[in-house]
């Protein structure tokens, strides 16, 4: 990893695990709150729609603060065992978060809230999440650990 690229990253994901913080505490609701001023019908699933957004900002945290870790175990050229142990936590929460995902698609079209821009972004995220899973558990299976891999 050059020089500089690692404290760069290691800011990135910091500030975006702040601002996910913030909007998991304060956005969320609101905005929630807002829509249901505007859309009266949605009510009922205001709670289960900030927990469930609670849940997946959730699942992405977890992922970035391994992602830290493993930021820092390469900056200290120490990408061993315990890195690819994070790198499969960080599989495990995007499978969490396609659970999430589909759980939210069939609720939402099973009550009838199933818009075509929000199942849209279900789906988008899903994919995203998807293929992010996808390409580390291919990467996992494809190199298995032999030593020190600092130049992985």
């Amino acid at each position: 990893m050059r020089r500089g690229t690692s404290p760069a990253a290691m800011m990135g994901l910091l500030a975006l695990l702040l601002l996910s913080v913030f909007i998991q505490v304060r956005a969320l609701p609101l905005e929630v709150a807002h829509v249901a001023a505007v859309f009266p019908e949605v009510t009922p699933i205001m709670l289960p729609s900030v927990i469930w957004g609670v849940m997946a900002i959730a699942c992405w945290q977890v992922a970035a603060l391994r992602g830290l870790r493993i930021l820092a175990l390469a900056r200290d050229q120490k990408f061993g065992p315990s890195a690819y142990g994070m790198l499969r936590a960080i599989v495990g929460c995007l499978l969490v978060f396609i659970v999430l995902i589909v759980t939210a698609f069939v609720a939402l079209n099973v009550l009838g809230y199933g818009t075509p821009g929000v199942l849209l972004g279900l789906i988008g995220g899903g994919l995203l999440a998807l293929i992010g899973a996808s390409s580390l558990a291919l990467f996992l299976g494809s190199r298995p650990f032999r030593g020190n891999c600092s130049h992985a």
